[in-house]
């Protein structure tokens, strides 16, 4: 009986994983205090990295299976203020020599592109073009949690955590042991950190709210450590991964080689401008429009959706953003076509701006129609219910059982798919020779002769042919291989036009880019 009571003791001790108890903690603050002596963290009040690098274009692949696309960062820097709380993160990207497959603002680039990113305590903001302050307080969580697992600030902060947990991971294969310390801060963010045996920190494990993910993984590696003064030591190449998930391992999203790195500086305080502290909260804002019998557009944000009604239900194109977004389009839907289950949700493409609603039509018990590369994802990571702690959504709330019945199916087409009532069509085209998505789709409603696309323009009449992106003329040529008699253009993006302007803009376009030979003439 003393020998099965041990087996369970010992049993019961490795499920519960490692010691959480004062001793635990004990182990934990001394590490931290020899990683704190190894790196001079408690010495350094401000930091400021500049270099080179990449960076991708998060939630923006050319599919599902594929690494995010990425940029050259011609410039890089960032200025952390602990003391502040406070950080600042500039960069210019560049296309470089990296494939122009995949999506994301601005992307491919023409030239440069600049970003500048804030945040001070409780406030965000980004600074646009002409250098203005452009609010961005619903990220100032997130970015502020950011400086807590920087190469110094992990430090910092799991020393102020009382409850910093310590374990040992032995990696067999390469003979070598690290010790993880792993912290709470901000009441839930959770985050671990790998030191080596001159306890410098290796490697930081972490995650951060996602629409689409959940708690998504975020992996840095923090390397070439050197000596930058008074006894400071900070790495000199970073590297991160975003979004890493068990269908696509190693989801990579910046890489940086710093040229100089300085402690202590004097620019590093940051004054949150008027116009941030004073913006207001964002809201869900709703607008429709009726475009024809039984078809409204629901505008009144970046991202629009189309409402269809049939016989014996109702249709949503599109479920983009988040979950607020699409819980919107979805409560306009029913308002709009009373009594009428939404039966179907049809999805454009994976991207994260336009598949982050997808978990709320889930929960709405809608089929989602979408391209069959996106079946694995969608299945496996994107729509399974399990909780999400950093920030809950509908499905997560109001799970389904996974022995069913089970949320609202899946159904995948490879180049067309229908759904019809005998009067109302929508009929969802595969988009060829498209570099921006491998997986998007037009959605034609026949009845109506509209046409509905996402990221493909189309441009405002008038637009100088040169001008014309290749996103528009991509359309174009799938209308003419389509044979689709089109009379209006809804776009996801912008306001709808008729196709007359449409062909006289991007017609000519198209026929300057057309290649020769038979297929082209």
């Amino acid at each position: 009986m003393k020998k099965v009571l041990v087996t369970l003791v010992v049993i019961s001790a490795l499920m519960l994983g490692p010691a959480v108890g004062p001793a635990a903690a004990q182990n934990a603050r001394a590490l931290l205090q020899a990683a704190d002596s190894a790196v001079g963290a408690s010495k350094v009040n401000s930091i400021q990295y500049t270099g080179t690098g990449r960076i991708a274009y998060l939630g923006q692949n050319f599919t599902t299976a594929d690494d995010w696309p990425r940029v050259d960062l011609k410039t890089w820097s960032q200025t952390i203020d602990y003391s502040g709380k406070s950080a600042k993160e500039e960069m210019v990207r560049v296309q470089g020599n990296n494939p122009p497959r995949g999506g994301g603002a601005g992307f491919p680039i023409t030239g440069e592109q600049r970003s500048t990113t804030l945040v001070s305590g409780n406030y965000a903001w980004n600074l646009n073009a002409q250098g203005q302050p452009q609010a961005q307080n619903d990220q100032a969580e997130v970015r502020q949690f950011m400086i807590s697992v920087s190469p110094h600030g992990f430090i910092k902060a799991a020393m102020a955590d009382p409850n910093a947990t310590i374990t040992d991971r032995e990696f067999i294969g390469a003979g070598r042991t690290l010790r993880v310390v792993g912290f709470t801060t901000m009441g839930k963010y959770r985050a671990t950190g790998e030191f080596n045996a001159q306890n410098m920190l290796e490697r930081v494990v972490t995650w951060i709210p996602s629409p689409v993910m959940g708690d998504m993984q975020v992996e840095i590696r923090y390397t070439d450590w050197k000596d930058i003064g008074n006894g400071i030591k900070a790495p000199f190449h970073i590297h991160m991964h975003q979004g890493d998930h068990p269908l696509v391992r190693g989801m990579n999203f910046m890489d940086v080689q710093a040229s100089d790195v300085k402690a202590n500086v004097e620019s590093a305080s940051l004054t949150v401008p008027d116009a941030v502290r004073s913006a207001a909260a964002p809201r869900v804002n709703i607008q429709t429009t009726k475009l024809a019998e039984g078809v409204w557009l629901i505008a009144g944000g970046s991202h629009n959706s189309v409402a269809v009604e049939f016989k014996d239900f109702a249709a949503i194109i599109e479920a983009p953003l988040d979950d607020a977004r699409t819980n919107a389009v979805i409560a306009e839907t029913k308002r709009l076509i009373p009594g009428k289950t939404i039966r179907y949700v049809v999805n454009t493409h994976h991207h994260w701006d336009h598949s982050g609603g997808l978990r709320a039509a889930s929960a709405e018990g809608a089929t989602i129609v979408t391209n069959e590369l996106n079946k694995n994802f969608y299945e496996r990571v994107q729509l399974v219910p399990q909780p999400r702690t950093l920030s809950s959504d509908r499905l997560s709330q109001f799970p389904f059982a996974t022995t069913g019945p089970g949320p609202g199916k899946l159904e995948t087409y490879r180049e067309r798919h229908a759904i019809s009532d005998g009067d109302q069509s929508i009929i969802s085209y595969h988009v060829d020779g498209f570099n921006h998505a491998g997986d998007m789709a037009i959605v034609y409603l026949p009845k109506s002769k509209i046409l509905i696309n996402a990221d493909m323009g189309p441009p405002a009449p008038g637009t100088p042919v040169a001008n014309v992106s290749p996103n528009s003329v991509s359309l174009y040529n799938n209308i003419k291989r389509l044979k689709l008699d089109v009379s209006q253009h809804v776009p996801i993006h912008g306001n709808p036009s008729s196709n007359a302007d449409f062909e006289s803009t991007v017609g000519p376009a198209a026929a300057r880019t057309r290649p020769a030979g038979p297929e082209g003439n």
